[in-house]
């Protein structure tokens, strides 16, 4: 397993990401919402490490403890948000009307929100928008961990399968290039954006990282230090050449550059504690908000679309939206899904591995260290126990 503070780097990352995402549904940066695409690429890492841990570790995978844990840790939390938003779905909804409100809900719920948007041509959804990601991740996890366990199963050379998965996340990437054309004027993006097969190739990448790091063994050389050192820092300039990219070159060109430079910056993330960008990371508030960062993409646009109804000056309002999501999202992380993951957590029937390589002491220690207090949390995947099984993890 990884070194225990890798953990709030890791919280770090979904800080940032979750703080672009609001920053973008609030007109504060216009590229905010690449913040989904860093979700994506953490959460396929993740999601990866859990099951090759277990894997290695019990010679097999429970495909049913999976979907179990996958539910009692995203569920209860989206129920509780939608249940305490619909009084006031009309406020809420695409049109302000009721049926459009519960049309959303019956899409947010069902995880098909992106298949609504995409079938209806409109963003019909209205405060319930970002539950299209939700989809996304949850209709990757009905098939990745099926195809995955079964590859496994075939004993295929974990290069081999590395190279096959990384094929099949550029294959997916592409479709942002070749369907890169204007959608239905309502959408004001291109249909791609909201498609599972394009949005798979992010979560793949977060995959392709996951295996390629079960593959290390041992300390690293100081030439595996200095050129993942080197690469995270392409993966900053990529991030940032992805921003001013932004303006003319649309909605989706830039995606695929901001997955692949996510996906530098973890690798470095998950192999070094020392690292300067990994200390960064780690400095408060950013592991804390980072815990709280699936409820917080859960409540950002209801709060923002209340606050707009009250009667406040604009600062006031950026007050309230600022302050509100993350006072939301803090009571949501405490009281609906700490209980959930204490019940997930019972589903493990014994300690599994990490599927990335490391130290099991010292991230049993900062599991430990975690249920004491607040539970991980992240926009999609685990980071709580599950995630300390399996990995070095919007919108």
């Amino acid at each position: 397993m990884r070194p225990a503070g890798q953990i709030d780097q890791l919280d770090g990352v979904r800080a940032l990401a979750v703080l672009a995402v609001m920053a973008f549904h609030s007109f504060v940066l216009s590229t905010g919402y690449y913040g989904v695409d860093v979700f994506f690429v953490l959460s396929g890492m993740l999601i990866t490490g859990i099951l090759l841990g277990e894997h290695d570790t019990r010679g097999g995978v429970s495909l049913g403890r999976f979907y179990q844990r996958r539910l009692l840790r995203l569920y209860p939390a989206l129920l509780a948000m939608l249940l305490l938003t619909t009084p006031f779905g009309s406020l809420l909804s695409g049109d302000g009307t009721w049926r459009a409100w519960f049309e959303a809900v019956a899409a947010a719920a069902t995880y098909t929100s992106n298949l609504a948007i995409l079938a209806d041509g409109t963003q019909f959804l209205g405060a319930l928008g970002p539950t299209w990601s939700l989809a996304v991740e949850m209709q990757f996890y009905l098939v990745w961990p099926l195809v995955f366990v079964w590859l496994l199963a075939r004993g295929i050379d974990r290069r081999v399968l590395t190279a096959l998965v990384a094929v099949a996340a550029a294959g997916c990437l592409s479709l942002f290039w070749l369907l890169d054309t204007e959608g239905p004027a309502a959408l004001a993006v291109a249909p791609s954006y909201f498609r599972p097969d394009a949005r798979f190739g992010e979560l793949l990448v977060g995959c392709t990282l996951a295996l390629a790091l079960s593959q290390r063994r041992g300390a690293l050389t100081w030439w595996a230090e200095r050129g993942l050192s080197l690469g995270a820092v392409a993966g900053l300039g990529g991030l940032l050449g992805a921003h001013l990219l932004h303006g003319s070159q649309g909605t989706v060109v830039p995606i695929p550059v901001v997955v692949v430079a996510t996906a530098l910056v973890l690798a470095r993330l998950v192999t070094s504690d020392r690292a300067l960008l990994s200390r960064a990371l780690r400095v408060p508030p950013l592991p804390q908000i980072g815990r709280i960062s699936y409820a917080a993409y859960l409540w950002q646009l209801p709060v923002l679309a209340l606050a707009a109804e009250l009667p406040l000056a604009a600062l006031h309002e950026d007050i309230a939206f600022w302050g509100g999501t993350l006072v939301l999202a803090w009571l949501s992380t405490r009281f609906v899904e700490a209980p959930f993951l204490r019940r997930k957590d019972r589903l493990r029937t014994s300690r599994v591995t990490t599927g990335l390589g490391g130290s099991p002491s010292a991230a049993d220690a900062q599991a430990a260290r975690h249920r004491r207090g607040a539970p991980a949390v992240e926009q999609h995947a685990d980071a709580d126990a599950d995630a300390r099984v399996g990995s070095a993890v919007q919108p």
